[in-house]
């Protein structure tokens, strides 16, 4: 399986809608492939969620989903590897531009919790489980470094960061 072939796969199910979706649509999709394809595809979405472990995508994570531990972050990347091919393209490049995505807006402005899945992440064990009766291998990866930490609760230095999602949670806060 290619990259091109996992975002393909993506592309043909519904994107995670929040904390407590399961993808059983990605579950099911994925349970019609043989084994090592699915075992490709779960290194891919580990390749996936580890390139976008970055101190500038935490930063987005924070103000998105109004705070992010470690665990939360891990479902923000999830959730966002979810979301496609282009959006998670795009927040890679530049994690404000998450500011015009809607499920984003919708989280920010009406206080939704969507924008984490960690569901997401286990959808190839369930199918591999599913057909095999027993555990996916073991996958490899190592987390990156973080890069340049800062203080998320920095209100200017998240303003500065982040101007389009600060002008979001400005917006949300001018409503109640």
């Amino acid at each position: 399986m290619t990259r091109d072939d996992f975002w393909v796969i993506l592309a043909g199910c519904t994107p995670p809608t929040g904390p407590d979706d399961d993808c059983d649509e990605l579950t099911s999709r994925l349970s019609r492939l043989p084994p090592p394809e699915i075992v490709a595809f779960d290194r891919h979405l580990t390749d996936l969620r580890l390139a976008a472990y970055r101190i500038d995508l935490w930063g987005a994570a924070y103000l998105i989903n109004a705070g992010s531990s470690d665990d939360g972050f891990e479902y923000f990347r999830c959730w966002l590897v979810g979301q496609g091919r282009e959006v998670y393209e795009a927040a890679l490049d530049d994690p404000d531009s998450l500011a015009g995505y809607g499920p984003v807006r919708s989280c920010i402005l009406d206080g939704s919790d969507a924008c984490e899945c960690e569901g997401f992440m286990y959808t190839p064990d369930r199918a591999y489980e599913g057909i095999m009766g027993h555990d996916l291998p073991e996958g490899a990866g190592e987390y990156p470094r973080l890069g340049e930490i800062w203080d998320f609760s920095d209100v200017e230095e998240m303003r500065r960061r982040y101007p389009r999602l600060s002008a979001l949670l400005d917006e949300a806060d001018a409503r109640s």
